[in-house]
């Protein structure tokens, strides 16, 4: 993706004066205005993964008949996961990183998506 397509996240911007360390994620910008996008990231970066507000998929189909709806699932609730061009990738402070597969990534009570 071309880099002037790209924006800084910082924690500041997105929580205010809350006290959280001061780190930045760079994404493309479209996802940076995405609202699914921003509130799993706010739920992953304050550890607000609740079960009132996430669930287990019940299946590989739904995680990622989930995720090919542009949507954002959490995975060992430490991570930002989306599908981008058929593959999984995570979120790092460099962008979106493609997933090396490994036997946890199987384990659906590994992942979390939003209750809708």
């Amino acid at each position: 993706m071309n880099k002037k397509n790209r924006v800084k996240i910082k924690t500041s911007e997105i929580f205010g004066n809350y006290n959280y360390a001061e780190q930045s994620w760079t994404v493309p910008s479209w996802v940076a205005k995405n609202d699914n996008f921003i509130e799993v990231f706010k739920d992953v970066i304050s550890s607000n993964i609740t079960d009132d507000k996430y669930k287990e998929p019940k299946s590989f189909q739904e995680l990622f008949s989930y995720l090919k709806g542009r949507n954002y699932a959490v995975f060992e609730e430490r991570f930002v996961v989306c599908l981008t061009q058929g593959r999984l990738a995570y979120l790092t402070s460099s962008g979106f990183s493609k997933v090396s597969a490994s036997e946890d990534v199987f384990e659906l009570s590994n992942w979390r998506v939003q209750i809708l």
